[in-house]
């Protein structure tokens, strides 16, 4: 993978991380609603490694998924709860359902219980159960809009409110799409070669200002349509993430190395997860922008040290280890 592919997807990450925090702390520090459905960033990325650049299948595939994904996510879970202290007799069924990647929650306020972004492992888990043990495909543009229907459909249909919305929190089917646009864009881009073009990067920056535009009126939006409606605008938030990375592929911004960018990439998981735990321990303190900006770092801090304690060592011991599994005699 080149270098400047792998600038291209460290800054589709981090923009989207940076749109996640966004949403929360604006209405954590000025009660202002701002949403941008930041997550579909990650959908979007998660798809394009799955379908393009991973050769492994099947439980080899799955655990190394999750060896990448948990880690950090248990830590989480339990300074989440540690932090939030809900009743002690509450504490064997948070944790049972949270341990199992929230699958078997029986509504939604369990999943919201901790930490709001804890919604997307679901998906994010059924996703890659799917890649490992589904014959391999290669994306295209017509199983995007027939995944994108299905989606559409759904939000017609009595299942929407299956375990009050449960059926949100499942890849399939009112996610997949977004998984499968991302290997699609990575299918088409590497066909040919990426010549980079200043005009795809002023187009990078007009669309990552349509982008905050539009988390700016969501409120106004929701006001303004019907019941699920907020479906619809998600559905269209990914469709311009993936217009997005098309236009950072093909970019000038990602041509020269960034150690920041790589960085940043790099703990931009662990920013999605932790971002929500310096409010919490900073509102008796500050608040306001030094609130704002001091939960910001401090965010950037937890996940770091999140990848050098836990993540980095676990994953340094594991992928030998992986590897010769999957190099082993059957």
């Amino acid at each position: 993978m080149s270098p400047s592919l792998f600038n291209a997807l460290h800054l589709t990450k981090v923009f989207g991380a940076l749109l996640v925090v966004a949403c929360h702390y604006a209405g954590h520090y000025y009660q202002f609603s701002f949403y941008s459905n930041g997550t579909g960033c990650f959908f979007i990325v998660a798809g394009y490694y799955a379908l393009n650049w991973e050769h492994s299948r099947g439980l080899h595939y799955l655990v190394k998924r999750l060896l990448r994904l948990y880690p950090a996510y248990l830590v989480a879970v339990v300074a989440y709860l540690l932090t939030q202290w809900p009743p002690v007799s509450s504490w064997p069924a948070l944790l049972f359902h949270h341990l199992t990647f929230l699958l078997t929650v029986p509504d939604k306020a369990t999943v919201f219980a901790l930490n709001p972004p804890f919604w997307s492992m679901p998906v994010f888990f059924t996703f890659f159960t799917l890649v490992a043990f589904l014959p391999r495909v290669t994306p295209r543009a017509w199983q995007v809009g027939a995944l994108l229907l299905v989606a559409v459909a759904t939000l017609k249909t009595p299942l929407i409110e299956w375990h009050d919305g449960y059926i949100e929190l499942w890849v399939f089917p009112l996610h997949l799409f977004a998984f499968w646009l991302g290997g699609l864009i990575g299918h088409v881009a590497h066909r040919r070669e990426i010549k980079p073009s200043k005009t795809y990067s002023w187009l990078t920056l007009a669309l990552m200002g349509v982008i905050i535009a539009c988390g700016f009126f969501y409120q106004t939006f929701l006001e303004l349509t019907s019941e699920f409606s907020g479906f619809y605008f998600r559905g269209v938030m990914v469709l311009l993430f993936g217009l997005l990375f098309w236009v950072v592929l093909h970019s000038h911004l990602t041509v020269r190395s960034s150690r920041l960018l790589a960085f940043l990439g790099t703990i931009s998981f662990g920013v999605y997860l932790f971002h929500n735990l310096p409010p919490m321990w900073l509102d008796p303190v500050v608040s306001g922008v030094g609130g704002m900006a001091a939960a910001l770092i401090l965010s950037i801090l937890l996940a770091w040290g999140s990848w050098v304690l836990v993540e980095a060592p676990l994953l340094r011991f594991c992928k030998p280890r992986l590897a010769r599994w999957m190099s082993a005699p059957y």
